[in-house]
């Protein structure tokens, strides 16, 4: 390790009343011997330098706390308002440190990010760059892809630039916001920022607050507040159904979707196939209508990924002709991603229906099957 040793500048001798050519003497020859311990210090550095670095051995560092200077890249100085040093970064940022956090990101989207861009995770780029996009919470992408919040223009020419994860940023237009607002991920607005708390099925993932409200010199604290995403399905089924022959299995179809968060009909319209792994609860009701006075048993159960889940069917016996009879049944089916469970019945007599009624005047229409699919669990 290279070690700065200082020594102790000579004292200039008094100067006499007169001019006198000894006394310029002593004079000049404390110069050259302070000039003389200022080079070799100089080559002592340069040496260090030259060999491949240079280091110091000091108990501290005093920063002046009055110093007025400008932020440039590779500066370092005392922040006297924020009471913090300042650090100068590339594309003129200028860390607060200790106050902000940043991730080093890269942009190949085709144009330029702006600052104060939400952004997400899009990839990996050259070296382990995370690459970065605006985010749309419109649940077409997980939550868990939000990274945080531009601090600079970045454009797209490979080059490396910084995503605020946590801290302020700053020169923003924030007029539409009051101050302590709390910012969200936009549905509407790529990379955007809204203070009305978004709702389903658009992801409602907490980014920043307001800290101060203004066209041009608007602060938000980012903070993203990031939670995976809960997938769901509301499904009905919209026609009667008849089984073809008693005691026989038959898969309920649906052919509505009244609401959907990952979780669709697909593969065949019975299977509810769900986007990611997790515990989800299904609440089915049905309603089925006798031909006949007489009784007649009707099985219903989950089937999981092709085969029956034990202990799950309810048996409802419907015998008033044409009066209408409705079961439920609920279960918690844990599913790996892309799995699927689909809705089974069965009746001993082929003279029953599950059966749809149409609006009327007064009263909106009723599905032969409703569908609810939840995740509780991630």
């Amino acid at each position: 390790m290279a070690k700065l040793i200082t020594s102790k500048a000579p004292n200039l001798p008094m100067a006499p009343g007169g001019y006198s050519p000894q006394f310029q003497e002593q004079l000049n020859n404390a110069l050259r011997l302070y000039f003389s311990q200022v080079d070799n210090i100089n080559q002592s550095v340069t040496k260090a330098v030259n060999a491949g670095g240079v280091s110091a051995d000091f108990d501290y560092i005093d920063f002046n706390q009055l110093a007025l200077f400008d932020d440039q890249t590779a500066r370092l100085g005392w922040n006297s308002v924020d009471e913090t040093l300042n650090l100068g970064m590339a594309y003129g940022v200028t860390q607060q440190i200790g106050q902000e956090t940043y991730a080093r990101v890269e942009n190949n989207t085709g144009v330029t990010i702006p600052n104060g861009t939400v952004v997400g995770f899009a990839g990996v780029g050259a070296g382990g760059t995370l690459r970065v996009a605006p985010y749309l919470a419109n649940g077409t992408q997980s939550s868990l892809y939000i990274l945080g919040v531009m601090t600079h223009d970045l454009p797209d020419s490979q080059d490396r630039g910084y995503c605020t994860v946590w801290g302020s940023v700053r020169t923003l237009d924030t007029s539409a916001f009051s101050v302590g607002d709390i910012l969200y991920a936009s549905p509407a607005v790529a990379g955007g920022l809204t203070n009305v708390k978004p709702t389903a099925p658009n992801n409602v993932v907490v980014v920043a607050a307001c800290l101060v409200s203004d066209a041009t010199d608007g602060v938000i604290f980012v903070r993203p507040t990031i939670t995976q995403m809960k997938y769901y399905g509301v499904f009905a089924k919209t026609v009667d159904t008849t089984p073809a022959a008693s005691n026989t299995a038959y898969p309920i179809t649906f052919d509505l979707t009244r609401i959907s968060n990952g979780v669709v009909i697909g593969g065949t319209a019975s299977r509810l196939i769900v986007p990611e792994s997790g515990l989800y609860q299904f609440v089915a009701t049905l309603q089925f209508i006798s031909g006949s006075a007489a009784d007649k048993n009707i099985w219903v159960w989950y089937r999981a990924n092709g085969t029956d889940i034990p202990s799950s069917a309810r048996i409802v016996t419907v015998s008033t002709n044409n009066a209408y009879t409705p079961i439920a049944l609920n279960e918690a089916v844990s599913l790996a991603a892309g799995g699927y469970v689909e809705l089974m019945y069965a009746a001993d007599s082929t003279n029953v229906r599950i059966d749809a009624v149409p609006a009327t005047a007064f009263a909106p229409a009723s599905p032969a099957v409703v569908i609810e699919v939840t995740q509780v669990q991630l």
